[in-house]
C-alpha cells in the first residue's frame, strides 16, 4: 500500500510547500490534482520538483469540471500527461453526460490501459450537482451494476460510499482487486467533505485496518484540505499554514499507524 498526500493539500500555497510536508511525513508520493495552479505552473515543473524532493507523482486526478469531458479526447489528454509524469494510476470522474456509459467506450478504455501501462481508475464522486443525475452510477444498485458490467478500475471515495448508503467494508471486500486508488477524508452529512478524521462520522481506523488484512497493493490519498475555504477569498497567513500542516501531520499518522 503506497500512502499519499493530495497536491491540493496546502492550496493555495505553491506546490513545493506539499512536497516538503510529503517528504517531512515520509509519504510515499503525491496525487497530482490538475487544477489551474498546479496547470499554470506545468508539468516540466512538477516533475522538477518530484524529482528534487524524489517523491513521485503516483496518481492524476481529472479536475472536478473534467467529469464533462471523460470522452475519449479527455483520457488520451490524461493518459499522455501520466506517462509524461511517470504517474501510475489516473482518478477519473465517471462520465454522467456523455455516451461514456456505452460498453464499447469502456472497451477502448481497456485498450489504452494496455497500450499506456497506466491504470484508469473511475471514482464514484463528481461535483454534487451532477451526481444527481438519472445516468449517474453513485447510487448503490447503480454502482455495483456498473463495476460488474464494464469490469473497469476504481477510485474509491469512502466517504462518498458512506453517504450514498454503501458499506465500505463490503465493497472493498468485493472489489478490493479492482480498486486501484482509495480516497480518505472527513464529512459528515451537513455537506462537509475533506475535513480532518477525528469526530467523524466514521471509524477511519477500523477502516484501514480492514484493508490492510487483504494485503492491498493499491495507493491510498488524504485529502483533507484545511486551507480550503481561503482559496476563492484572500491569501492565508505563514500561521494558517502552519496550522493546517499540523493538521495535515496529525491525520496521516492515522493512516500510517494502523
Amino acid at each position: 500500500m503506497k500512502l499519499l498526500l493530495s497536491s491540493h493539500s496546502l492550496e493555495p500555497f505553491p506546490l513545493e510547500e506539499t512536497f516538503l510536508l510529503a517528504k517531512e511525513i515520509k509519504a510515499d508520493g503525491l496525487e497530482l490534482v490538475l487544477m489551474p495552479a498546479v496547470l499554470g505552473l506545468g508539468l516540466d515543473k512538477v516533475k522538477k520538483l518530484a524529482e528534487k524532493h524524489s517523491l513521485p507523482i503516483i496518481n492524476i486526478h481529472q479536475p472536478p469540471w473534467g467529469v464533462l469531458f471523460t470522452g475519449k479526447k479527455g483520457i488520451k489528454r490524461l493518459t499522455g500527461r501520466a506517462s509524461e509524469l511517470g504517474a501510475q494510476n489516473i482518478v477519473a470522474h465517471l462520465a454522467t453526460m456523455r455516451r461514456g456509459f456505452s460498453s464499447p467506450f469502456f472497451d477502448w478504455v481497456h485498450n489504452i490501459e494496455k497500450e499506456s501501462g497506466v491504470n484508469i481508475a473511475f471514482e464514484n464522486a463528481a461535483p454534487r450537482g451532477l451526481e444527481s443525475w438519472p445516468d449517474y452510477a453513485g447510487q448503490p444498485e447503480k454502482l455495483e451494476q456498473f463495476v460488474k458490467t464494464r469490469n473497469v478500475n476504481l477510485t474509491f471515495d469512502v466517504a462518498k460510499a458512506v453517504l450514498k448508503g454503501i458499506d465500505p467494508y463490503q465493497f472493498f471486500q468485493r472489489h478490493h482487486a479492482r480498486i486501484k486508488v482509495i480516497h480518505i477524508h472527513g464529512f459528515n452529512r451537513s455537506g462537509e467533505f475533506h475535513t480532518g478524521l477525528w469526530g467523524g462520522e466514521f471509524d477511519w481506523t477500523g477502516f484501514m485496518s480492514f484493508v490492510r488484512k487483504f494485503d492491498y497493493q493499491g495507493a491510498v490519498t488524504l485529502e483533507i484540505f484545511p486551507l480550503h475555504r481561503w482559496i476563492y477569498f484572500s491569501q492565508p497567513s505563514k500561521s494558517d499554514l502552519d496550522r493546517a500542516r499540523e493538521i495535515i501531520k496529525e491525520n496521516f499518522e492515522i493512516l500510517r499507524r494502523v
